[in-house]
């Protein structure tokens, strides 16, 4: 409940139940008897036969990456070359190493020196290019691209050294002749490859950083070297330079042109090769803010940079080069991509139906794509993997075969067919094709797929759901243990989702969207369908989900309608809490504490989980159990009627629990499921580690003291930080209420602070007394203020709104002079009183990449909600210099290592592409303890994890009964939903200026 921001917002029933009205659903094919000591209200259940839910709809990629040469590890590999003649890979560490291997053996172990650059130029900063002359076997030479430091006018340089006759072979260091120059920075290109001419063509960047764009505006302007691919001779020395230009390079007879350039116009060409039948030169180049690009480069090309990136306007003031701006081959949004790394064609028989496909990939996403380019136009182009890798170089041997090289790993890699694919393109993109409903117009559904209903429904803003299970043929649920519960392959359970668009009037029914979870026998899978305007079927959404715009009304005033969002989850979001670990977890709903209850059967009514047993859709024993009072079962958390402890713990559990619990995603490490008792929630008198949101001496739950209680303050506002995260966004307001009266009847905390909740509750009661006598309402005024000094006082004034009687004029005033307050700490209290379409924008779950980036956010503000901001807080995960913790990556430096874009895309979807070592690991013991966090340490007599809460976990191995691995970041999903564009900005300029 405290950890918020952990807690992705969809309104996605795979989250959790939604609110339901309790009706008294008739169920279909299923015959009704009266119940006695030995039957049920059901007879007998009819078999469901007809599903046609099987595999997904969302093709799949044709390939995956494998591990080549396993025994083999290097330390940041950048550029990979092989010596005619030589079956070997010569791998460039970045840092100045050069090694190489045989790669005829996947089983080689051993790599051999062939060069320490470091060791002979000791200013040495990157190794980025390296290749051997084409003759080699005649002239044994080895051409070598590095970096000095940044900013030196020829800090970038290209030497060839002679290599010696040894076996394996080594390098003479004392041989390097500098052939070429130019001005070290950010971009620097250095790829080399000697063409079908025998030419050697080097790539150069703009030498600047990643932002702002070619601060030498170098692009465009053919004087210099920079942002250009080169073209010399090296086997002729020149009159004046040890090389010679050859003589149809395009700019030999260009006044004021280098004639070495070939071609120019890029911004950081990374990694070139040429086609190796037509010779063709094609060219990776690193896009700037919203595209990569791919070039099939020509003699004397401009490709735009920074006039434009790509086809995207950068600086088109600039006066453009000589020749014409010619368009890019492939472009690549920053959606997908974010550092194109160029590739090789393909040409290995191991792969036919790749043969001639030219592979690339990018740094970021580890995304790869293959082209095939005839006729002047590419006319096949596919993503062709979607892998983990940091796609730094790629190489190619003698037979054609392409090898991807991951720098983070230090490992090579090469495509294989996908092993298994559950893609299915017959997948039911219809709800009426799915065999689940007899009748979609009304609602009728298919033999065998049974309504059910639950205790606790779920607040969803205003939603109501119809919920209903279907087994394959006669198959049951089976009790794996206490509280877990197995499902047959192919089961499906389904609901149905309906608001009121006039709220109040039943007759205004509209539904919205039905939601699937499908058991493919690993795991549940989560598919959702759009219900058309005539409501007579839906359709399947798309993988990236769908929004629904409405228009709602109220009883009181039916031609007033306000605009309110519907979001329909995508499969991604699905899975973010039908966690594929314990398939257990993953089915929210359909637990003995919701199913405890009765349920009407025709003309009867039974218990349904007795009712459910009969027709073996549960096991006898989960019967048993219910029937001996052993099962936990649940209340309306609106049914005045009931324990208000009961209602609570209930509201709890069905909005919070399926984050707030072991492997849920809550930040915080707190049990709201309602089996805990007081202490195993770990959250009564607890100190909130997610930020207190202004309140003195917070408490997660204060006893005896809702004011002081970080839980009633979340599940009472909007903005950064609201309970419950997922699925609504609206305030429910009842639960508030709910919520504060349980806190306030629990045995009361001896902090002494609660002398100030007192205080601020006598000036709210002498304020509400005396505001019909006192005529001065600037002195109320006053009052009120006072009183809304404290996050503590606000949620007493808010409370008071919604439940004590006062005049409109004092509602109306405190209303406003809460909406207005400075501290968006009390007007996210008091924001709901405000007209939807009038509220603060926040950026929600659909982000404009491209319009946020372009905001100038301010450092220093973007600092204030780094370290403060209540409900964000970086510094509680992330260290900054001295300052934070360190559960994920030290930030210090990260503005150096990632760009404006990248930051963004991390924050935005954490887990695409995360390093090893933050992997969650999750762990189950033998006692069914599940615990879960980063791996410290392995060793056989245990291991260690750090935890959420950056606290030091040792189990002991003889007491691990499991250990996963998700490739899931421990960061927490949708961290900027919840803020402007501004605030967004601020914090990215902040992380940018970190270097």
């Amino acid at each position: 409940m405290i950890a918020a921001e952990n807690l992705p917002r969809f309104r996605s029933w795979f989250l959790f139940p939604f609110i339901v009205i309790l009706l008294m659903l008739p169920i279909a094919h299923l015959q009704a008897q009266e119940p006695s000591d030995s039957g049920s209200g059901i007879a007998k259940r009819v078999p469901w036969t007809t599903s046609k839910i099987k595999g997904t709809p969302d093709p799949a990629l044709p390939y995956e990456t494998e591990r080549a040469f396993p025994n083999l590890k290097f330390n940041q590999p950048l550029a990979i070359a092989t010596a005619p003649g030589q079956k070997r890979f010569f791998v460039a560490e970045r840092k100045g190493k050069i090694f190489s291997f045989p790669y005829e053996d996947q089983s080689v172990s051993q790599t051999d020196l062939f060069f320490d650059l470091k060791e002979r130029v000791k200013d040495l900063n990157e190794i980025y290019g390296i290749t051997f002359h084409p003759q080699f076997e005649k002239q044994p030479f080895v051409y070598i691209c590095y970096v000095l430091k940044p900013g030196l006018p020829a800090g970038t340089r290209v030497s060839r050294f002679k290599v010696m006759d040894t076996n394996p072979p080594r390098c003479d260091p004392d041989s390097e002749e500098i052939l070429i120059e130019w001005l070290s920075g950010g971009h620097n290109g250095g790829c080399l490859r000697f063409g079908p001419d025998g030419y050697l063509y080097i790539s150069t960047g703009d030498g600047g950083p990643a932002s702002p764009p070619d601060i030498h505006n170098a692009g465009q302007d053919v004087s210099n070297l920079l942002s250009c691919v080169l073209r010399i001779d090296v086997d002729h020395p020149g009159k004046e330079l040890p090389y010679s230009i050859p003589s149809d390079n395009p700019f030999v007879n260009q006044p004021g042109a280098r004639p070495e350039i070939w071609a120019f116009g890029f911004r950081n060409p990374w990694k070139m090769c040429f086609h190796p039948e037509n010779g063709d030169l094609w060219v990776g180049d690193v896009g700037w803010e919203l595209w990569e690009l791919v070039f099939r480069v020509e003699k004397g090309g401009n490709y735009g940079w920074s006039i434009r990136e790509g086809r995207q306007p950068v600086k088109p003031e600039l006066k453009p080069g000589p020749t014409p701006i010619l368009p890019p081959t492939i472009e690549h949004s920053h959606r997908e991509a974010r550092s194109i790394t160029g590739g090789y064609f393909y040409q290995n028989p191991r792969l036919k139906e790749l043969k001639d496909t030219y592979i690339y990939g990018d740094y970021s996403t580890g995304k790869l794509w293959g082209l095939r380019y005839a006729d002047k136009r590419v006319n096949w182009h596919q993503e062709l993997a979607n892998s983990t890798l940091k796609v730094t170089a790629f190489a190619l041997d003698d037979t054609g075969e392409v090898y991807i090289v991951d720098i983070e790993g230090g490992a090579f890699h090469r495509l294989v067919p996908i092993k298994e694919s559950d893609h299915n393109p017959k997948f039911p993109t219809l709800l009426s094709q799915t065999g689940l409903f007899e009748s979609t117009k009304t609602h009728q559904v298919a033999p065998g797929v049974i309504p059910y209903s639950i205790n606790a429904p779920a607040w969803a803003d205003y939603a109501t759901a119809e919920r209903f299970v279907a087994l394959p043929g006669d198959s049951s649920v089976e009790v794996v243990k206490k509280q877990e519960w197995k499902f047959p392959k192919d089961s499906v359970l389904m609901k149905t989702i309906s608001l009121e668009t006039e709220r109040g009037n039943p007759q205004s029914t509209r539904r919205l969207e039905t939601q699937l979870l499908h058991f493919n026998g690993a795991r549940w899978l989560g598919y959702s369908y759009r219900w058309n305007e005539e409501q007579t079927d839906a359709e399947l959404v798309s993988r990236e989900g769908d929004n629904l715009k409405l228009e709602i009304s109220s009883q009181v005033n039916p031609q007033e309608k306000v605009s309110s969002d519907w979001h329909i989850p995508s499969r991604a979001e699905c899975a973010v809490c039908h966690t594929p670990f314990q398939n257990h977890l993953s089915v929210l709903s359909f637990e003995a504490a919701q199913l405890n209850r009765n349920q009407k059967y025709g003309d009867m009514v039974d218990n349904q989980i007795r009712a459910l047993a009969h027709i073996k859709v549960l096991p006898e024993s989960v019967w048993n159990e219910a029937k001996a009072s052993k099962t936990l079962t649940l209340a309306n958390p609106h049914n005045a009627s009931v324990d208000v402890k009961l209602r609570a713990r209930s509201y709890l559990h069905a909005n919070c629990r399926h984050c707030h619990r072991n492997n849920g995603g809550g930040g915080s490490t707190i049990e709201l499921g309602a089996s805990f008792d007081r202490a195993g929630m770990k959250a009564v008198g607890v100190k909130p580690t997610q930020g207190t949101f202004g309140i003195t001496e917070a408490r997660i739950i204060s006893p005896g003291d809702p004011f002081r209680s970080v839980l009633l303050y979340r599940i009472s506002k909007l903005g950064k930080g609201r309970m419950p995260y997922s699925g609504s966004s609206m305030v429910d307001v009842k639960a508030t209420q709910l919520i504060r009266e349980w806190i306030e009847r629990m045995q009361t905390s001896s902090d002494d602070s609660s002398f100030t909740v007192l205080r601020l509750r006598n000036y709210q009661r002498n304020l509400l007394a005396d505001s019909v006598q006192i005529e001065d309402q600037e002195f109320v005024s006053q009052k009120i203020q006072g009183i809304l000094g404290t996050t503590s006082g606000a949620l007493l004034l808010l409370d008071a709104l919604d439940q004590r009687p006062m005049s409109e004029q004092m509602k109306d005033q405190i209303i406003q002079l809460g909406t207005q307050d400075q501290s968006p700490l009390v007007s996210d209290l008091f924001e709901r009183f405000i007209p939807e379409d009038q509220r603060v924008k926040r950026l929600g779950l659909k982000i404009d990449e491209g319009t946020l980036l372009s905001i100038q956010g301010d450092a220093r503000e973007g600092k204030k909600l780094f370290f403060e901001m209540a409900g964000l807080q970086c510094r509680n995960c992330h260290r900054v210099h001295q300052y934070g913790k360190e559960l994920g990556p030290d930030l210090t430096q990260i503005g150096k290592k990632l760009s404006r874009a990248e930051l963004l895309e991390n924050i935005i979807q954490p887990s695409k592409k995360i390093d090893e070592k933050y992997y969650t690991h999750v762990i189950e013991t033998q006692s069914g303890k599940v615990y879960t966090g980063l791996l410290v340490k392995k060793e056989d007599g245990g291991i260690t994890i750090r935890d959420s809460k950056n606290e030091l976990l040792q189990i002991p191995q003889n007491e691990i009964e499991s250990m996963v691995v998700q490739k899931k970041s421990i960061m927490p999903e949708q961290l900027f939903r919840d803020l402007t564009a501004e605030q967004a900005a601020h914090l990215l300029a902040y992380l940018e200026s970190l270097k």
